[in-house]
């Protein structure tokens, strides 16, 4: 590690607030520029390096000199953080996208009986369908869409590979879509 982000670093972890000051002058705009290209939102860009520098100010010890430069693990930092952000204001538009569609559903009270004949059709179209599934990509579903959990911890209670988890998942919904569409016409 160069001598002046060593020096930095040190001065951090013994609670030099001029060091926070240096380091931000030295390294903010970098951090800045990247956070901006990933999020392409210049406030959510400034939270993020807000967040980067309050969490190296609580815990100084986050770094270690065995993980490489300091500079390359505040960019690597910043780079986690603009992507956890972007996912959780995809996460939220698609919730607000999906509130939106639901919101402008007729009131289910009232169908008419050949609204609710359908409905039950494809309800039980879909029981049998995901009976027919494999064993592994029921069981990944049902813990998903029935009990709410989400791929990790399908991972953990399984005791599969994340991405594992995830293929069979995937599997599972398009053998689902695919059986149900050959029923529509």
């Amino acid at each position: 590690m160069p001598r002046i982000e060593n020096e930095i670093w040190s001065r951090i972890q013994g609670g030099d607030s001029a060091a926070f000051a240096e380091l931000y002058d030295g390294f903010a705009s970098a951090m800045f520029s990247l956070s901006l290209q990933i999020l392409n939102d210049r406030w959510e860009a400034e939270e993020v390096i807000q967040d980067v520098f309050a969490y190296l100010w609580r815990k100084p010890e986050a770094f270690s000199p065995e993980k490489g430069k300091f500079s390359s693990w505040l960019l690597v930092l910043t780079r986690n953080r603009s992507i956890d952000r972007y996912r959780s204001r995809k996460r939220r538009t698609d919730k607000a996208e999906n509130d939106d569609i639901l919101g402008s559903r007729s009131d289910p009270s009232q169908k008419d009986a050949s609204d609710e004949a359908t409905v039950n059709d494809e309800r039980s179209h879909l029981r049998e369908a995901f009976t027919e599934l494999p064993d592994e990509q029921r069981r990944v579903l049902e813990l998903s869409y029935f009990k709410g959990m989400n791929h990790m911890e399908i991972s953990e209670l399984l005791d599969l590979s994340l991405g594992t988890v995830k293929s069979r998942i995937r599997l599972g919904v398009e053998k689902l879509r695919f059986a149900l569409s050959s029923l529509r016409i």
